[in-house]
């Protein structure tokens, strides 16, 4: 199928390489505000790959055409008959390698059967859900990933120990690794899964002038020791 993409940010250029990469033709990448003519005309598929606050506007902007358009935001609904597949991934920046090679591409609209052959020959996995479910979907995937790296700011914060920013991932890594490998409480390590309470009112003290990290601490935490049971 032959692609045309509007945008150039992180989801613009991982489609944009995944398709060079398995040799369907891409018909052209337009920045917004751009000419498109040539590139609606010429596209199977057009990809609207720009800020979710943009989406609509710029979908509402494109001529009739008999491309199917698509775009890549988990929060926003499938447009004009199309549909919206979202990688459930954290990209990288626009000009790193990327591709959606193993990822969780998310479905929701029409034409399931085009979304699932770009999965297919992308070596993507796929999965659908609802109009009705994508919000919150979303509310998921942003805790499963930008949070995470806010709370890895924090961890870098107070361990304060130069060039530990590598160990602090590896960290992080190995707390992910063994959540994948568990779905009882051995997900859990630390004070909160421990019941140990007397560190945790510790660590909460040494917070005291930072009382809003004080308050993700203990909400956190309550959600660990009431999972670790």
């Amino acid at each position: 199928m032959k692609l045309g993409i509007i945008g150039n940010g992180r989801a613009a250029w991982a489609f944009a390489s995944t398709w060079r990469r398995i040799g369907w033709p891409l018909t052209g990448i337009a920045k917004r505000g751009e000419p498109i003519a040539e590139l609606v005309n010429s596209s199977d598929l057009i990809l609207v790959a720009v800020t979710d606050r943009n989406i609509i506007e710029v979908t509402e902007s494109i001529p009739e055409t008999n491309a199917i358009i698509f775009h890549p935001s988990g929060a926003l609904s499938a447009l004009r008959g199309g549909f919206s597949l979202h990688p459930l991934k954290s990209l990288p920046p626009a000009g790193e390698p990327s591709d959606l090679e193993g990822t969780l591409l998310v479905f929701e609209g029409n034409h399931r059967d085009a979304a699932q052959s770009i999965a297919t020959a992308a070596g993507a996995r796929f999965a659908e859900i609802s109009r009705e479910a994508k919000i919150r979907y979303h509310a998921g995937a942003v805790f499963g990933s930008n949070y995470i790296a806010a709370l890895l700011d924090i961890a870098e914060e107070l361990i304060a120990i130069d060039s530990a920013r590598e160990d602090i991932a590896s960290l992080a890594r190995s707390a992910i690794d063994n959540w994948a490998a568990h779905t009882d409480a051995r997900r859990f390590t630390g004070p909160a899964a421990r019941g140990d309470d007397d560190v945790m009112q510790r660590h909460v003290a040494a917070l005291r002038d930072s009382p809003e990290l004080a308050e993700i601490y203990r909400l956190l935490a309550a959600r660990i020791v009431a999972a670790a049971k």
